[in-house]
C-alpha cells in the first residue's frame, strides 16, 4: 500500500489577446488571481495547480496546460492512481456543460490549448477573442487496473476568464471613402457601413447601399479615429471593377464602380473579402399622398427602400374611408400607383385610389420587385415585451400613439440587466429590434441597465430608420 497526495490544479483566467495576420490585436497586462484554498473531499485534498494561476490569452502555440494533479489520498491500492473527468460550464449551476478533453498521466490531466480553445468557443457559441468566464467541475476516479471507481462529490472551482483565440481583428465600424465624399477623412459619418447587434466576431458582415460612381476604399474605426490612412483597407488592384474580390490592408488600392448608381457593399471582414451589388436606378422611396394630407405629394409620407430592392415600407395614420396611391416622385410627373385589385398595384392613369375601411396606424408594404405589383396596409397597435418589462415575455406593455408623429411612447419601471422590443398587436408577425438609432424588424433584444422608470418613445415618422429612446427618470 502506498499514499498518494493529491492537487486539483485549477484554471483560473482572464484577460483579452489574440494574434493577428495583418492587424495587431491589443494585449491585456497578465493578470494573477490568488489561488483558490485546497478543498477536502472525501479525504481527497483538491486545489488548483500553477500553471493556471494568471490570466490565459489563448493564442496559435499549442501548448498543454496542466489542469489536475493528485498529492494527497486515503490509503490506495498498490498500484492505483487517480484519473479526472473536467466539464466547464458557464454558470455555477451547470445547466450548459462542454467537457474538457483532458489526458490522464502520473495523477495529473492536462488538456491542449487547441482543444480549451475549441471548448469555450462551443459552450459560448461564439468564436469572439473575449475573456469569458467559466466554472469547472472535476469528477474524480480511482483506477485500480481496468476498474474504476467514481469519488461521489466533485470539486467546483471558479469563476474564471479564458480568452479564445483569433487571428483577425474585426472592429466595430467600418467606413466608405473615396470619389463620393471627396476621399475626406473628416466627413465618414454620413458613410458608415451598417451591421447587426452581433459580437463582430459571431457576425462580421458590414453593408453599405449609396449611391456612387469612381474609386473607393474602406475605413476602419481606429484609422478615423486617427484621421490618419494607416490602416486602410482596399483591394490588390487599383480600379479593380471586379464585384467581388479579396481585402488587405498592406500596400491597398482602390476598387472602382464605373457608372454612377445605386450600389449595395458588403464585407466580410472574417473572409476580408468584398462584394459589390449593382442596382441601378432603383428608387430609394415612394410618396404617399391622399387624402391624410390634401393629396399633395410634395408634402406626403413615404415608404422607404432601405435595400434598394424595389419593397417599400412606412407607416401613415388614417381615418377610416382614407383614399391614398403610391408616386415614384414627389408630384404627378411621375409613376403613380393606384388600386389594381385583391392587393396589386396598377400604373393605369385610370386605376382607381387605395383605401382603408378603418382609422389607424398602418403599416404601408409595396413590393414592385416582380409583376404583378403589390402592396398591403395592416393596422399597428404598438406595445413593449421581454423580460425588462412588467409583462414579461408573455404581456405587451401598451404604448400611446401620437398620430401627428407617428410616435408611440409610455411611461413603465423597467427591470436592469434585463432586456425588451417593441411589437405590434400582441404578436410577433411585426416586431422591431437592434440598434436604437436604426429598429430592424425580428432585431435583437434591446438591453437595459438599470432599474427604474423609464419614458419610451418608438418613433416610425420616419421611414428611412425607425428608432427609440429610452430614458431613465
Amino acid at each position: 500500500m502506498k499514499k498518494i497526495y493529491f492537487y486539483l490544479a485549477m484554471l483560473l483566467i482572464g484577460g483579452f489577446s489574440a494574434c493577428t495576420n495583418d492587424v495587431g490585436l491589443d494585449v491585456a497586462p497578465p493578470q494573477t488571481y490568488p489561488q483558490e484554498k485546497p478543498q477536502v473531499i472525501d479525504g481527497f485534498t483538491i486545489a488548483n495547480g500553477s500553471d493556471f494561476s494568471s490570466a490565459i490569452a489563448l493564442t496559435d502555440e499549442e501548448k498543454e496546460f496542466q489542469v489536475v494533479k493528485a498529492t494527497a489520498t486515503p490509503v490506495l491500492a498498490e498500484g492505483a492512481t487517480v484519473i479526472f473527468r473536467t466539464e466547464i460550464s458557464d454558470t455555477k449551476d451547470f445547466q450548459k456543460v462542454v467537457e474538457l478533453p483532458v489526458k490522464n498521466t502520473d495523477n495529473a490531466a492536462t488538456v491542449l490549448s487547441s482543444d480549451l480553445d475549441k471548448a469555450v468557443k462551443e459552450l459560448y457559441n461564439s468564436i469572439a477573442p473575449i475573456a469569458r468566464p467559466v466554472f469547472l467541475r472535476n469528477y474524480f476516479y480511482i483506477l485500480d487496473g481496468t476498474s474504476a471507481s467514481m469519488m461521489p462529490t466533485p470539486a467546483v472551482f471558479g469563476p474564471c476568464t479564458i480568452t479564445p483565440y483569433s487571428n483577425v481583428k474585426i472592429e466595430p465600424a467600418y467606413y466608405l471613402i473615396g470619389d463620393v465624399n471627396g476621399w475626406n477623412l473628416d466627413g465618414l459619418d454620413d458613410y458608415k457601413f451598417s451591421r447587426s447587434d452581433k459580437d463582430v466576431y459571431d457576425d462580421p458582415i458590414f453593408s453599405i447601399t449609396v449611391q456612387m460612381s469612381g474609386y473607393f476604399k474602406i475605413v476602419p474605426q481606429s484609422s478615423k479615429d486617427a484621421g490618419s490612412w494607416d490602416g486602410v483597407i482596399g483591394n490588390p488592384v487599383d480600379g479593380n471593377t471586379d464585384t467581388e474580390g479579396a481585402l488587405i490592408i498592406d500596400n491597398a488600392q482602390a476598387m472602382r464602380v464605373m457608372e454612377n448608381q445605386w450600389v449595395k457593399i458588403t464585407l466580410n471582414m472574417m473572409e476580408l473579402t468584398y462584394k459589390i451589388e449593382l442596382m441601378g436606378n432603383a428608387p430609394r422611396q415612394l410618396y404617399v399622398p391622399g387624402g391624410h394630407n390634401g393629396w399633395n405629394p410634395g408634402a406626403a409620407p413615404v415608404v422607404y427602400s432601405p435595400n434598394l430592392d424595389w419593397k417599400f415600407d412606412g407607416y401613415v395614420y388614417m381615418e377610416a374611408g382614407n383614399e391614398f396611391k403610391f408616386t415614384s416622385t414627389p408630384d404627378w410627373n411621375g409613376t403613380n400607383y393606384g388600386d389594381g385589385g385583391n392587393g396589386t398595384l396598377s400604373t393605369d392613369g385610370g386605376a382607381g385610389n387605395l383605401t382603408v375601411s378603418e382609422t389607424g396606424f398602418y403599416r404601408l408594404t409595396v413590393d414592385l420587385s416582380k409583376e404583378p405589383y403589390t402592396y398591403s396596409a395592416a393596422t399597428t397597435d404598438w406595445g413593449l415585451i421581454g423580460d425588462a418589462t412588467n409583462g414579461g415575455w408573455d404581456t405587451s406593455t401598451p404604448m400611446t400613439l401620437n398620430a401627428s408623429t407617428g410616435e408611440w411612447s409610455v411611461t413603465t419601471t423597467l427591470a436592469g440587466g434585463k432586456t425588451l422590443k417593441f411589437r405590434a398587436n400582441d404578436g410577433w408577425d411585426i416586431n422591431l429590434g437592434g440598434d436604437v438609432n436604426n429598429l430592424s424588424y425580428g432585431g435583437d433584444n434591446i438591453p437595459i441597465d438599470a432599474d427604474g422608470t423609464y419614458v419610451i418613445t418608438l418613433k416610425l415618422g420616419n421611414a428611412s430608420a425607425y428608432t427609440c429612446t429610452i430614458i431613465k427618470q
